[in-house]
């Protein structure tokens, strides 16, 4: 597939964005108004049906009717209402949060921040959903280059993520995304789905957004004024990819099969890699291996790839690039 949205039978996408916020996401999806209710916002994202649950059950015997069939006690399969697909199974404790949910949790946090949604829908045909809201938006390198910062929060319907909030950032010419932290603050507040949102937490997250947005624009600014020569970017890859600055690791990352394409987009070949300030800078490889972990990593499907680029191996990629480059 060319995206990494749900798409129905019927043909819509489970994604909605703002208008006033940008581009649709490969052309697709429904427009929303800055008006649009949280309501219109659930219908429009495809996020209007529910998460049932049902008993799991096998046969023992060959031709056995349903009734003789063994029930799973400490099993239930999760499936949709709306066509019946089957999400996953999970322990009967499990604690399943809804999509509708996902639009009720941001609009608690709105409360807390007065921030407005900029983009929902779902992927993996609806195993997880996701809901987004802009906290600013800057330009610090050239007008050129706008960088936006977002609240992501997402959950799952199988099993596989916690209900979670956390900030991220997305440079516009790529689509390129980064996690957004602040000092030695949590990078994210996570809630189990055998545990209850826990709005104080919420909160105190939501308190530090616009000191780590300052700082993330101040960080931005720094790596453009770092200067990064062909050796050191090749020093650089080969220790992320490596995973660490031995003479083993350094060996093991340049053999690594994402060491040359890095460099290619750091030398040129990435969207947006010659404008000032990218181009030769420890920001211009970071977005190299944004752009990497984003779009070009191999994977299964592109759900895969988005998947790990935002909550996986891709982004932990990425803070490790950063965290290299500090």
């Amino acid at each position: 597939m060319s995206h990494e949205l749900t798409t129905r039978a019927d043909g819509k996408v489970e994604f909605a964005y703002r208008a006033s916020h940008g581009e649709a996401w490969h052309g697709l999806g429904q427009a929303m108004s800055d008006d649009a209710t949280l309501d219109d916002w659930r219908v429009a994202a495809g996020m209007d049906w529910s998460v049932k649950r049902a008993f799991v059950r096998y046969a023992t015997a060959h031709g056995q009717s349903v009734d003789q069939m063994t029930t799973m006690a400490d099993q239930v399969v999760l499936h949709r209402s709306d066509t019946g697909a089957a999400l996953g199974i999970v322990s009967a404790r499990y604690v399943a949060v809804q999509p509708r949910e996902m639009i009720e949790f941001f609009r608690d946090i709105a409360k807390v921040g007065g921030l407005d949604m900029s983009a929902a829908g779902t992927i993996f045909d609806g195993r997880r959903f996701w809901a987004t809201a802009q906290i600013g938006e800057a330009a610090p390198l050239s007008v050129r280059d706008r960088i936006g910062g977002y609240l992501l929060i997402s959950s799952s319907a199988d099993g596989s993520s916690a209900t979670e909030v956390r900030r991220t950032s997305t440079r516009v010419v790529c689509r390129n995304t980064l996690a957004i932290a602040q000092g030695e603050g949590a990078a994210c507040v996570k809630v189990t789905h055998r545990s209850e949102f826990n709005a104080r937490k919420v909160q105190e997250f939501m308190g530090l957004n616009s000191a780590a947005w300052d700082a993330f624009r101040h960080q931005i600014v720094r790596l453009a004024n770092v200067s990064v020569q062909q050796d050191r970017a090749e020093f650089l890859t080969a220790a992320l990819l490596g995973k660490g600055d031995t003479p083993a690791a350094l060996e093991k990352g340049r053999e690594v099969r994402g060491f040359d394409k890095i460099l290619s987009l750091f030398n040129g070949a990435g969207m947006g890699a010659n404008l000032d300030g990218v181009r030769g800078t420890a920001w211009g490889w970071v977005n190299a291996v944004t752009e990497y972990a984003d779009h070009h990593v191999r994977s299964t499907s592109d759900q895969n790839r988005f998947a790990s680029s935002q909550w996986g191996p891709g982004a932990a990629l990425k803070a490790d690039a950063v965290a290299l480059v500090a």
